[in-house]
């Protein structure tokens, strides 16, 4: 069996994909979005204990998209 036809047969269409129709998709970008709010409050108070502008800027970003990515589903609910 090729390498091509191997892939083809071991790996579905869509599969490794973050958003997928149908429910499968949402509680990876709910983790996804956790990890950005995990990571960005230690940063911004890394960024604010160590007076890092940038530090803090790149904290309350990553902060700001995670918290985003969890309202999403609130502000727009599926049908």
């Amino acid at each position: 069996m090729s390498t091509d036809a191997h892939r083809a047969v071991s790996r579905p269409a869509g599969a490794g994909a973050l958003t997928r129709p149908g429910y499968e998709g949402m509680p990876r970008v709910r983790r996804l979005a956790l990890a950005e709010v995990a990571v960005g409050v230690p940063a911004a108070a890394w960024g604010v204990r160590r007076r890092s502008v940038g530090w803090a800027v790149a904290g309350a970003v990553l902060m700001a998209h995670g918290v985003l990515e969890l309202s999403y589903e609130t502000v727009l609910p599926r049908d």
